[in-house]
């Protein structure tokens, strides 16, 4: 039999790797918005450097979900909160943006840090850029994120002294009603932007 039609339309150019990238974090509400791939950073917003080589994840985390059962026990409604996402990293250098948001506190005028709780109250805007293999850009915006997880710092002479950390998105405010907005992860749009649906 001949191989059929549909199993001969894959796209080899529509396949991505991340192969670089950059992770930046400022204080929530302190920076303008990115507008698309376009974006270019300002000295205000502070880079965070390297990061293991595992990348950044997004991960998606359902809210509660409610089901309904019928008299003989079929589910006949279900329905899900709308729950949130989470942005996970491990930043290696040992830098004031990495430091502060993993222990939740500022960087005294002495260069020490004094934390108090290992609470994390503090909110944050987070923009990741990824380099595919194409030189193709992947930027993604979080304006309103908080650390809800933290990796064990590990002090020993093998393991790299790392900033793991796991942010929870929430909504942004009236520039930025969103969890997260990417720009970037369709490569059909980037290549032909009037097909958007």
């Amino acid at each position: 039999m001949a191989t059929p039609e549909y199993m001969q339309t894959n796209n080899t150019e529509l396949v991505r790797l991340v192969k670089n990238g950059a992770i930046f974090i400022r204080k929530a509400g302190s920076a303008t918005p990115p507008t698309g791939v376009d974006w270019t950073p300002t000295e205000a917003d502070g880079r965070l450097g390297y990061y293991s080589d595992a990348g950044f994840t997004l991960s998606a985390v359902p809210g509660d979900e409610t089901t309904i059962s019928a008299h003989n026990g079929d589910s006949v409604f279900a329905e899900f909160a709308p729950g949130y996402w989470t942005l996970t990293f491990s930043g290696l250098e040992a830098n004031a943006q990495n430091a502060e948001a993993y222990f939740d506190t500022e960087i005294a005028a002495d260069g020490s840090l004094e934390v108090t709780s290992a609470a994390a109250s503090r909110r944050y805007d987070i923009v990741t850029v990824g380099l595919d293999q194409n030189d193709a850009l992947v930027l993604v915006h979080y304006p309103n994120v908080q650390i809800n997880a933290r990796e064990d710092m590990a002090f020993n002479r093998t393991t790299l002294l790392a900033y793991g950390m796991t942010f929870r998105t929430f909504s942004g405010g009236a520039d930025a009603p969103y969890h997260f907005k990417a720009w970037g992860f369709v490569q059909e749009q980037l290549e032909n932007p009037s097909t958007v649906g």
